[in-house]
C-alpha cells in the first residue's frame, strides 16, 4: 500500500537509491497505488558510485529533491491473478519514467510482474526477470 510520504526503492540504472512518494496519479479519486500505478516522488537518497557512470546532461535531473513520475513495479500488498495465486513482494519499489510512461533507464532490476509487461511493452523490453 502506498500512499503520501511513503519511502520506495528505485530499481532502475539512473543512480537514484530511493525516493519518496509526494502523490498518486490515478483516475479514479484514490490517495493508494497498487502496481502499475503512477506517482509523483521526489528523490531522496543518490548512490554516489552508480550517480558517477551517469551521463552528464542527465545528472541534472536527477539530483536531491527533484520531481519525477515513478511506476510502481513491486508492492508489499497481495497481487492476485486469473488463477486465483496470490503474489507478495518483500518491498516497494518503482522505477522512473517519462510522461508518455516509457522508463528513461535502460535496464530494471529484479522481477516484474507478467501482467504489468502486457499493459506496458515498454517496461517489458528493458526487464529481464518476469514473474
Amino acid at each position: 500500500m502506498i500512499q503520501a510520504s511513503t519511502l520506495l526503492k528505485v530499481v532502475d540504472k539512473t543512480g537514484i537509491t530511493s525516493v519518496k512518494c509526494i502523490k498518486v496519479l490515478s483516475t479514479i479519486k484514490s490517495r493508494i497505488a497498487f502496481v502499475g500505478d503512477i506517482i509523483i516522488v521526489s528523490v531522496f537518497r543518490l548512490n554516489p558510485k552508480k550517480f558517477k557512470d551517469v551521463k552528464i546532461f542527465k545528472k541534472k535531473k536527477f539530483l536531491k529533491g527533484t520531481l519525477h513520475r515513478g511506476l510502481v513495479i513491486r508492492s508489499c500488498i497481495n497481487y492476485k491473478r486469473m488463477s486465483s495465486i496470490y503474489l507478495k513482494f518483500n518491498e516497494n519499489s518503482v522505477i522512473i519514467v517519462n510522461k508518455r510512461v516509457v522508463p528513461i533507464s535502460n535496464r530494471i532490476y529484479g522481477p516484474v510482474l507478467r501482467e504489468l509487461c502486457m499493459k506496458l511493452p515498454s517496461v517489458g523490453c528493458v526487464t529481464r526477470f518476469m514473474i
